[in-house]
């Protein structure tokens, strides 16, 4: 069998190393249209904060990975056409020439991209929406040479490359239209206390701000324009607005409103043949009533996994989604899984809460760590839908138990009576999300 992959991100990487490993003997190219794989879009965060030498490091497998596994690569090649009916993927290669080939099997993987804002950007070079290798080193390089920067939007991007900044020497603006940082993922009480480190590490934090438009007249500072202020910068990041990369396909396979693939619980597109997988398709969200386009790699990485085991005649199906998340921003070790209360409001579930902030150990330690953590549950079932957790302990495990709680339906009940581990140097006799629950239940029945 021979299966085209367009992408060679994240997703096409995991497929092909799948059906490599289910069965080498498969013919598996692999088309790129840029001139690198595997290198981690965070990539200019994690250099500034030191954790690697150079910014070409952050990658996790190479070309000659792929040569040894027998897979083709094609790097540098646009996709320019796919012809459903002749099974044929039409395509630029590197010198300008035509090429094509024909697949049996064909795994769509472009991923999504760094959209600009919904207005004219001026045609100068102190503005960037940065994914790939090349667009990362170059905005690297000005970000280190720039005195002031702001940047347009607080989720992971904006907030995690606003901590690598924030001890560089430079006037940092993180610009933000909702009144919280990271507010897909943690509710207010979580977004204060972060909010509150952002401001005493000296960044300018924007909040219920909305860029209107960008002052770049020639010989005139250049400056960000808000609802509320001008802000004088050197360089501007657009860490906002991913869309999917679907324009290739649009005339010929089904498409939800939000501009991804329609896919089965396969990952299979309403071309039997073909399959989608990544940023390109939209998720199940546990608890909700709709398919919602979430860019996040462990989404990626799991339904490359379906695809590639069905494409290859099993059968597997893509669960659900609790956009399951974790990072270390500002000296806090932040996680989320499922929704949060504000989500739960907007689906029409009518939930239950409960915001604590809980010791880590016996008090008899020297060292001390606290926990605060959220858990949200639906008042019809008791079932945990959401939590979160913010700690200066890397306490991020734990929100893997909370989302196969999440997943599985676990109430509040079991929670409080869930077996988990005690060391007395460790931890506390309890485990966090049981002291979290039993607390939540003392509440309830207290009379």
């Amino acid at each position: 069998m021979k299966i085209i992959i367009i992408g060679a991100s994240h997703g096409g990487l995991q497929a092909a190393f799948t059906i490599k490993r289910l069965n080498p003997g498969t013919d598996v190219i692999l088309i790129e249209k840029r001139n690198d794989i595997s290198y981690v879009s965070s990539g200019i965060t994690i250099k500034l904060n030191h954790m690697v030498d150079d910014l070409d490091d952050v990658r996790y497998t190479t070309a000659e990975d792929l040569h040894k596994l027998g897979i083709r690569l094609c790097l540098e090649s646009k996709v320019t056409h796919i012809e459903p009916e002749g099974k044929i993927v039409m395509y630029e290669k590197p010198d300008g020439s035509q090429a094509e080939e024909n697949y049996d099997k064909l795994i769509l993987a472009m991923g999504s991209n760094q959209f600009s804002l919904n207005m004219k950007l001026p045609g100068n070079n102190q503005i960037t929406h940065f994914k790939s290798y090349d667009s990362s080193l170059e905005a690297l390089h000005k970000i280190e040479a720039a005195n002031s920067i702001s940047i347009i939007g607080g989720g992971y991007i904006g907030v995690e490359l606003s901590d690598a900044l924030k001890d560089k020497g430079k006037e940092v603006h993180l610009i933000e239209s909702a009144d919280t940082v990271l507010f897909r993922y943690i509710d207010k009480e979580l977004g204060e206390i972060l909010k509150k480190e952002i401001v005493e590490s000296g960044i300018h934090l924007h909040l219920n701000e909305t860029v209107l438009s960008f002052n770049a007249k020639e010989e005139e500072i250049f400056s960000t324009v808000t609802t509320k202020k001008e802000i004088k910068n050197d360089y501007v990041v657009i860490a906002v607005n991913a869309r999917p990369d679907t324009a290739i396909v649009h005339d010929f396979l089904d498409l939800n409103p939000n501009g991804t693939v329609r896919v089965n619980k396969h990952m299979q597109t309403s071309d039997p043949n073909i399959y989608a997988l990544g940023d390109i398709v939209s998720y199940p969200v546990h608890n909700s009533y709709r398919q919602s386009f979430i860019p996040l790699v462990n989404n990626v990485v799991r339904s490359a996994t379906v695809a590639a085991v069905n494409v290859m005649g099993n059968k597997m199906s893509f669960n659900t989604t609790q956009k399951t998340t974790a990072t270390h921003v500002f000296g806090y070790y932040i996680a989320s899984s499922g929704l949060t209360e504000t989500e739960a409001t907007f689906e029409g579930i009518d939930v239950e809460s409960i915001f604590l902030k809980l010791p880590y150990q016996l008090p008899y330690l020297k060292e001390q760590d606290s926990i605060y953590i959220k858990m949200v549950f639906s008042k019809e079932t008791n079932c945990l839908i959401g939590g979160q957790l913010m700690s200066k302990k890397d306490v991020t495990q734990i929100i893997n138990i909370i989302s196969l709680a999440i997943d599985k339906e676990v109430g509040w009940e079991e929670l409080v009576t869930m077996d988990f581990y005690f060391n007395p140097i460790l931890n506390q006799p309890m485990g966090v999300i049981s002291q979290a629950a039993y607390e939540f239940m003392l509440r309830k029945y207290k009379n």
